[in-house]
């Protein structure tokens, strides 16, 4: 984004007046601090109007919840400050966990909650007896923002996510068919940099749009139907990734083994091309997939009379129904607005979910419990002190260990917030020694405040530089102490800067010896999670308890955690992880797995195929991956599925019912051997 676009300029613009509006209607209600409505102004603030909205209300519940934990602990615990900082840690904790349970924005209400009550309960342990009127006039000054940053931003040229939540769909659709086509059209044998590239920020889209629908559903009924439309495209906008990787595989396999298109495979590719590179790909979807399909069958025909061995027949009818997929998953994609406008108002979306997101329980833990440590040990370097000042540390511990903890590595952007706090000190030292003595009048405050406010404003407006621009535009207004009388106090500000830097540096501390971690690491656990999901989900179809409902639903559990892995792999790479180490090859394993034995169980068992064999080399062999995930599969699982599937294609020669089970069975061995030949006789 430009410094000065339309946009940013607006932002700041509107920023500016909402805080003062609220500092000067705090001051007016003779709210205890000020300052923190004008600090809620710009934490709340956003560049879109219902994000702003969201934002402000998720606050609001994270306070009233931080404000009541307070009020009902704060009598019973103050007087025994190790059993209050205890309390409170825990309560910090066990907020953050909450809040990590949850990977869209509404997470903010429980993790807000967590720090609210350190900053509400700590600041007040030397007058005990004001707590219930701190408690309330930090929820007053907090709901003082968020009226003044609401309005303003929703009444004052109000800036609409709706064409933001659009073109994040249509971009991703736009990705994956540029993608598709450059695959069917750029002969490469090796993976580019420039494809995985794509892959990682498709993989970054689904959960960037949940969070766009979040905040899009504070738009009112006028969002209410694009937000329909836009969460039944996404749910299949998310097979791609698989798909595509599995077009790229089969046709990186042909490249190597040499095999030419036949004439009519051929021009089913060049129809498919001009389909894909088409305006508008859902008008002869189902003219390309008969196409498809007829050529599917002269293949298959072919192959019957011995004139295309099976190894080619099968990875050209492979690459074809991958094919399919991708227009199936177009169609849906374009079908989805049809179906959605058929919907009556009074209908509801289902809200039967296919899968639990993918959530790392230990590393959860192991957040939470460095927040609980931070600050308790921010608490007890302020006892042990006795320094009245000395109670931002564990505020501050708090705030940070939070707002970081969803983080592989948290370490830097927190030294980013040291950063960004230093300079807000400087700045505020500068406003107190020189600037502010000057103001007499809340006008003169205006004039003497307003010139930064609007740079910072455009600081915030930039996504490169959002985060520090945030830092600085909140700290500001605390260390100045916008108090009654204007007179802010230098001492106390060197006090709480301080105080504040010890916080944060203990907080890095912290985290660096107990909660850092690479995200290769957070990588290795989610793919270990996946393969104990793989090992559920063959153990079911092994016992016969597996059904296309729970084929979707590991499916779409896989794809989620598809998505976590591939950006953390594109950042700090595993090498050598077998398979490729990214739960690609263990989806279409799972898949084909349940394809082979389940769907066609009756002919397995009509021609007496005996396939226990492999189910128990595959199961082992994950079994074993789990303990080490460079382990390449074994001589004896190859064996096995060489044995299974050169019987399985003498059998079919003679009966094509076989076919299918044979091309199930072809593509299990492909995944996990995608570089053998067809076995030798």
């Amino acid at each position: 984004m430009k410094w000065l676009s339309k946009n940013a300029g607006l932002f700041t613009v509107k920023t500016c007046i909402a805080a003062f509006l609220a500092l000067y209607i705090a001051l007016e209600l003779n709210l205890d601090k000020p300052a923190w409505a004008m600090v809620s102004v710009y934490v709340i603030s956003q560049l879109y109007s219902a994000s702003t909205l969201s934002k402000a209300l998720f606050r609001f519940f994270g306070t009233v919840l931080g404000g009541i934990f307070i009020f009902l602990v704060y009598p019973l615990t103050v007087t025994h400050p190790l059993l209050f900082s205890l309390s409170v840690s825990l309560w910090v904790a066990c907020c953050l966990y909450l809040s990590l349970h949850d990977r869209t924005p509404k997470s903010y209400v429980f993790m807000l909650a967590g720090y609210s009550a350190a900053i509400m309960g700590f600041a007040d342990v030397t007058t005990p007896l004001s707590i219930t009127y701190t408690v309330i006039s930090r929820i007053e000054e907090i709901t003082v923002a968020i009226i003044c940053s609401s309005l303003v931003h929703m009444l004052v040229f109000p800036v609409k996510m709706r064409n933001l939540l659009e073109n994040s769909v249509s971009h991703w659709f736009d990705s994956a068919k540029n993608l598709c086509n450059e695959l069917l059209t750029v002969e490469s044998k090796e993976t580019s940099p420039e494809r995985e590239q794509i892959l990682v920020q498709m993989a970054n889209y689904p959960i960037a749009v949940e969070t766009l629908i979040t905040h899009c559903a504070y738009e009112g009924d006028s969002a209410r139907k694009l937000i329909r439309l836009v969460s039944a495209q996404y749910q299949h906008l998310s097979y791609l990734i698989p798909t595509l990787t599995a077009i790229e595989k089969r046709l990186s396999l042909l490249a190597v083994q040499g095999i030419a298109f036949p004439d009519f495979v051929a021009q089913s590719f060049s129809s498919f091309l001009v389909w894909l590179n088409s305006p508008e790909q859902s008008g002869h979807a189902q003219a390309i997939k008969a196409d498809i399909n007829a050529s599917q069958e002269r293949i298959k025909a072919l192959y019957r009379r011995g004139e295309m061995s099976a190894e080619e027949g099968l990875l050209l009818i492979g690459l074809l129904e991958r094919l399919l997929n991708f227009i199936r998953i177009a169609d849906s994609y374009f079908g989805a607005k049809e179906r959605v406008s058929q919907l009556g108002p009074e209908r509801k979306r289902s809200r039967h979910k296919l899968i639990r997101k993918h959530r790392d329980k230990g590393l959860i833990l192991l957040s939470s419990f460095t927040a609980f440590f931070a600050t308790l040990l921010g608490c007890l370097f302020w006892i042990g002190s006795g320094w009245k000042d000395g109670s931002s540390t564990p505020m501050i511990a708090a705030v940070v260990c939070s707002f970081f903890a969803s983080l592989d590595s948290p370490i830097a952007p927190m030294k980013v917030f040291l950063k960004g706090v230093l300079i807000a000190i400087a700045i505020s030292v500068l406003y107190v020694g020189l600037l502010i003595p000057m103001t007499v009048t809340f006008e003169s405050l205006i004039i003497c405040l307003a010139p930064g406010l609007l740079a910072l404003g455009l600081v915030i407006a930039n996504p490169a530089t959002n985060f520090i621009g945030l830092i600085i535009a909140t700290q500001i207004p605390g260390f100045i102490g916008m108090t009654h009388d204007l007179k802010p106090d230098l001492l106390s500000i060197i006090n709480a800067s301080i105080s504040t830097i010890v916080g944060i540096l203990l907080a890095v501390i912290v985290t660096a010896i107990i909660r850092n971690r690479r995200p290769a690491w957070s990588a290795r656990r989610v793919l270990r999670k996946g393969i104990k999901e793989l090992l559920q989900f063959t153990g079911e179809i092994k016992i016969d308890a597996s059904s296309l409902l729970s084929r979707q639903q590991y499916v779409a559990s896989m794809i989620d955690k598809i998505n976590i892995i591939l950006p953390r792999n594109k950042i700090d790479p595993t090498p050598g992880v077998a398979l490729g180490g990214n739960l690609i090859a263990e989806i279409w394993l799972g898949v084909n797995c349940y394809d082979f034995y389940a769907r066609h169980q009756a002919a397995i068992k009509e021609h007496q195929l005996e396939t226990d064999a492999v189910m128990f080399e595959i199961n082992q062999y994950f079994k074993q991956r789990l303990r080490n995930i460079h382990l390449e599969p074994p001589q004896s699982l190859l064996t096995e599925l060489n044995r299974l599937l050169i019987k399985t294609e003498g059998l079919c020669r003679a009966d094509m019912t076989l076919f299918r089970p044979l091309f199930y069975l072809f593509n299990i061995r492909m995944t996990l051997y995608p570089t053998q030949r067809w076995p030798a006789l």
